[in-house]
């Protein structure tokens, strides 16, 4: 688990780094041009084995909506000096679609690395690489891709109100604990809320509505003509109207602005009753200001990026001997997965990158 959470930290320095470095300069290539299966894992193949084999994981596809936002994120760009992530890497994406490939050693079928790749602006293929870490085999990297992007696809999509029906997704079917060491990941549960003697759907429905407002935030960023062109500094602009937005209903409701929303304070049934509540209030307050339209065809357009999942791998056995795999999207969300003795994968734990 840490391993991931480090990778993708690095990712975000990296690109930070490099944004700040970076120029605002761009040209535009010609309407409607696209990266072919061929092309994209001929430009991965110069930077692999000369042994090794290619699969495509992942095809994200073009239109001419997508491309027409493409192109507005990086005119926003240039017009408002916005430094391009990773040189408008995921506005290229959007504008010529691209794939996700994994290359693979053919004695043992493990992955090696993962390759985006899209067209860039000047008409050639512009490659993002990350090694895997661990033993991931295809089939396992091919299911995980998968299930990572319908998840980050759903969690930027579900409504409050259904935010419950996520617990069917995690190992066991249940939301899970919070660390020993109090670490809580999004939608986990305090060991010392399970104390309180309450009703097991009051745990679920509080867990539910926090790790729903956590996530709001990314849902924002990915609303932002923007984001394509810098999900960074996107998520980091929505993160603080998220707080501004906040403090206005702290204020307006006459409730101390120094509250902490979390749950490891809630030490009986009625405080329990009073944040979920609170949680329900805040939740809804911050939607209706927020007005994210969830038909919008920018956000359709971002999600389809924001849910790539960039990094995958496999850390060391956990307590019970089985190993977790990790999975990091572009969005910075961090899914932790745990195979199931019937094979496939389910949910361990969710968080963002640190």
């Amino acid at each position: 688990m840490k391993n991931i959470k480090v990778i993708v930290a690095v990712i975000w320095v990296v690109c930070l780094m490099m944004l700040l470095a970076g120029s605002n300069s761009f040209c535009m290539a010609q309407s409607g041009q696209r990266l072919t299966r061929q092309e994209a894992i001929a430009a991965a193949r110069r930077n692999a084995k000369p042994e090794s084999l290619f699969t495509v994981l992942r095809e994200i596809l073009a239109d001419d909506n997508t491309r027409r936002i493409g192109n507005q994120a990086l005119e926003q760009a240039q017009t408002q000096k916005i430094p391009l992530y990773k040189n408008g890497f995921f506005s290229d994406l959007l504008r010529s679609g691209g794939f996700l490939l994994a290359e693979t050693e053919p004695q043992t079928n493990s992955v090696i690395a993962f390759y985006l790749i899209a067209l860039s602006r000047e008409g050639t293929p512009n490659i993002v690489q990350y090694e895997c870490y661990g033993t991931v085999k295809l089939p396992d990297a091919e299911d995980l891709a998968n299930k990572a992007t319908e998840l980050a696809a759903a969690l930027y999509s579900i409504p409050l109100s259904e935010a419950t029906s996520l617990e069917s997704r995690f190992y066991g079917g249940s939301f899970p604990e919070c660390a020993e060491s109090g670490e809580c990941t999004l939608f986990a549960i305090p060991r010392s809320l399970l104390k309180v003697k309450a009703d097991q759907s009051g745990y679920r429905e509080v867990a539910a509505l926090h790790g729903s407002l956590e996530l709001l935030g990314l849902r924002y960023a990915a609303s932002m003509t923007s984001f394509s062109a810098n999900p960074l500094l996107a998520t980091q602009e929505a993160a603080d109207k998220l707080e501004t937005l906040k403090a206005e209903f702290f204020r307006t409701n006459h409730i101390d602005a120094g509250l902490d929303v979390q749950l490891k304070d809630i030490r009986n049934p009625k405080q329990l009753r009073e944040r979920t509540d609170l949680l329900k209030r805040l939740d809804s307050f911050l939607e209706t200001a927020l007005n994210i339209d969830p038909d919008s065809a920018i956000l359709k357009a971002n999600i389809s990026v924001a849910t790539i999942p960039l990094q995958i791998g496999q850390d060391g056995p956990m307590g019970n001997g089985q190993p977790l795999y990790g999975s990091g999207t572009a969005s910075l969300m961090v899914i932790h997965w745990q195979r199931l003795s019937a094979g496939g994968f389910a949910v361990k734990m969710i968080s963002e990158a640190e």
